[in-house]
């Protein structure tokens, strides 16, 4: 997929002038063992080597862009050391035929031996992440925690294809967008599939905005996803909303959601679900959050603190139950060079529901060295309790890397 990607833009390139991005990231880790020999070390160390390569053309009112970015980890590198490897790609291309009125299609691919307790975030392939499978951190912005599998390591595919189209051509205060995409994500053989089921289904979300200022705007939403799962189980969500954003002073926005989702759900032939029946009902939707900025040559602050209930479908199960999710961020930027982060997360369910309970946190640092090498430390752990497993669990790992990198135009 990646090869006929990438053969497919350099024909369209061929002749042009392209500009290139090419880095190097190697990360050194501590975590906890997950593994459950008795002679097995209670901590673990992993080192990763990632090479990334980007191409980007622009000409006109259409951009290509295509990154690759294979990761080499060395596990347990004291006691069983073995080598996993991962290969991450996205191809996006976006086209504006005229003004107010642009289209983006894009394919972000996962592919390899994924370790699913190391908590660490994937290379960040510039501008935008490449994570298209929902990661096991708290996201950034704040969204769903996904609840930790029993297994360590599994042979996973991740593949986001979307089609984007925004236009403004209703008025000037007025946005319309909507998007249309096909997901996969899961084990590719049948030991990860028993750790993480395959899941796969289409989805389509369609917003329209309104300014009603220049400090505040309404959204109404409407979302459709189906998932069935490599189990047997699926669920059909359809869900509308309607939020207001605003700043309430200089310094501080608050965003306010209210919706509701009609949740059909087909449980796994032979699961454990006391009613095994197809069920239909209708679960809420609120969204809550306050975010706030301190300017400071020195120490300046960006913080954001939210609260969210709504659908969550358990990926490990294919539960769909009301979740509940309290995400808390900050950013310091300690100079022009020099950024540290918070976050904090929990997730519990609602409504009477049975459901993982999660507790998260973590802190990250980056240090720009000059304009080509940079120093990351990253420090995350997860607390979670399954209603399935008799014990809570807790997964913590540290992390130090370095990244080189070179930009250029051929």
């Amino acid at each position: 997929m990646l090869g006929a990607a990438l053969t497919a833009m350099w024909l369209e390139v061929c002749g042009a002038s392209v500009t290139y991005t090419a880095s190097v990231r190697v990360d050194s880790r501590v975590r906890s063992n997950e593994d459950p020999a008795e002679d097995a070390p209670t901590l673990a160390a992993d080192t990763d080597f990632t090479p990334i390569l980007g191409l980007e053309r622009r000409e006109g009112n259409t951009s290509l862009q295509l990154d690759y970015a294979p990761r080499i980890s060395l596990r347990e590198v004291t006691s069983r050391a073995r080598t996993e490897i991962q290969h991450i790609g996205r191809f996006a291309a976006l086209w504006r035929p005229e003004r107010g009125l642009s289209f983006r299609l894009s394919e972000e691919l996962v592919l390899g031996s994924v370790n699913l307790l190391t908590l660490d975030a994937l290379p960040s392939l510039d501008p935008d992440p490449i994570d298209p499978d929902g990661p096991i951190r708290p996201p950034q912005g704040g969204g769903p925690l996904q609840p930790l599998p029993e297994a360590d390591t599994v042979h996973f595919l991740s593949s986001a294809t979307s089609l984007t189209g925004e236009t403004g051509w209703l008025g000037r205060r007025w946005q319309l967008s909507g998007t249309t995409g096909f997901t996969v994500s899961g084990g590719l053989d049948g030991p990860a599939r028993e750790a993480v089921p395959l899941q796969y289904g289409p989805r389509l979300d369609v917003s329209l905005s309104h300014a009603l200022s220049p400090l505040s705007a309404i959204t109404t939403s409407a979302a459709a996803t189906y998932a069935r799962f490599s189990t047997g189980a699926n669920n059909t969500v359809v869900t509308l909303t309607e939020s207001w954003t605003g700043r309430m002073t200089r310094r501080t926005g608050l965003e306010a959601g209210v919706g509701a989702s009609i949740v059909h759900t087909v449980t796994a032939p032979g699961g454990v679900e006391p009613d095994p029946a197809p069920r239909t009902e209708v679960l809420p939707n609120l969204t809550l959050a306050v975010g706030h900025r301190i300017p400071s040559r020195t120490a300046d602050f960006d913080g954001r603190l939210g609260v969210r209930v709504s659908p969550f479908t358990d990926r490990l199960t294919a539960r769909v139950y009301p979740r509940a999710d309290l995400t808390a961020t900050g950013t310091w930027a300690l100079g022009p060079r020099v950024r540290v982060g918070t976050t904090a997360g929990t997730a519990f369910a609602v409504g009477g529901a049975t459901g993982d309970r999660l507790v998260s946190g973590g802190v990250t640092a980056s240090w720009i060295l000059n304009t080509w090498m940079s120093v990351d430390a990253d420090t995350r752990g997860t607390w979670s309790r399954s209603p399935e497993l008799p014990a809570a669990r807790f997964q913590w790992a540290a992390v130090l890397g370095l990244s080189l990198r070179q930009t250029g135009i051929l």
